[in-house]
């Protein structure tokens, strides 16, 4: 039974994304999508034309909204130690509040259609962009050190996705708490330190 409030879209979509997560894209028919749903499986098409379009807005919406708030943070804060915990606690939040849907993205890209594929990557290569544009900002500002711009970004990134893998809410630390302990691991690492003379990044131009 759909819960009460919620359009069919978005019950369709609930549905399919508590499946893909579960099971993954191709072993969820579309058949126990409609199902969880509580709709009969013909219903779906009024809807999404199949269960490709579902994949899609699934991995479109979360992209959007990751890159949107990331968009946010450089447009509206100048201090690049600002930015950067910002971007972190973004980041943590989002990826443990639509823990399924970053799932879905990290796991499911194979799964995208050879027509779609393209853009759904180059929403998450925007993402990346923006991360090393607030990065060469510090850097070129002597906020923080110089290393290796897409290297650091990566590091960032795989950091702050992997929390979602073992956070729970009702575990030892709240979100809050991961939040402030990461921002002091990151940013410990990046801050120029003035005492420690530079060493040239041996890895730069890597990729």
């Amino acid at each position: 039974m759909r819960p009460e409030g919620r359009s069919m879209r978005d019950s369709i979509l609930a549905a399919a994304v508590q499946l893909f997560a579960q099971y993954g894209y191709h072993a969820a028919p579309l058949r126990d999508i409609a199902r969880m749903a509580g709709i009969q499986a013909a219903s779906i098409y009024h809807h999404y034309p199949n269960k490709q379009a579902l994949l899609v807005e699934i991995m479109e919406t979360s992209m959007q909204r990751l890159n949107a708030s990331l968009e946010h943070i450089l447009r509206t804060t100048d201090d690049p130690v600002q930015r950067l915990h910002e971007a972190i606690a973004n980041h943590i939040r989002l990826h443990t509040t639509y823990k399924d849907e970053f799932f879905i993205i990290d796991t499911e890209m194979r799964a995208l259609d050879e027509a779609q594929r393209p853009y759904i990557l180059t929403l998450r290569d925007t993402y990346e962009s923006l991360l090393q544009e607030l990065l060469r900002d510090g850097m070129e500002r002597e906020v923080f050190r110089h290393s290796d711009i897409k290297i650091t970004s990566y590091a960032i990134i795989a950091m702050c996705t992997e929390v979602a893998t073992w956070f729970r809410p009702n575990g030892r630390l709240s979100v809050q708490q991961v939040i402030t302990m990461y921002r002091q691991i990151i940013t410990d690492g990046l801050l120029l330190n003035a005492n420690i003379a530079h060493q040239p990044d041996e890895t730069a131009h890597l990729l």
